[in-house]
């Protein structure tokens, strides 16, 4: 059974590692896509200033598309966490 767990970890820390990537760049998607948005109002994408309801709209979409990223990107650090806790063992 050891030995099996042995075999394995290194190919679920491989798609772990791939999923987090998949992830960290569609996260980087979202901001820049928010970004480009913000520039094209001629909006800084910082929010300074009193936000309008438009702009609202936009960050409200910006969230919508960022909370499943973030909340699987959170599942997958417990994941890496559990697999290297479960190597150590």
């Amino acid at each position: 059974m050891a030995e099996q767990r042995a075999l394995r970890a290194p190919i679920d820390h491989e798609v772990l590692l791939g999923e987090i990537q998949h992830l960290l760049g569609a996260l980087a998607d979202v901001e820049t896509d928010f970004a480009v948005a913000c520039e094209e109002r001629g909006w800084s994408a910082s929010g300074e200033g009193a936000p309008s309801p438009d702009r609202k709209t936009l960050e409200a979409e910006r969230q919508r598309r960022r909370e499943p990223l973030i909340r699987r990107l959170d599942s997958l650090d417990r994941a890496c966490r559990a697999l290297q806790a479960g190597n150590a063992a």
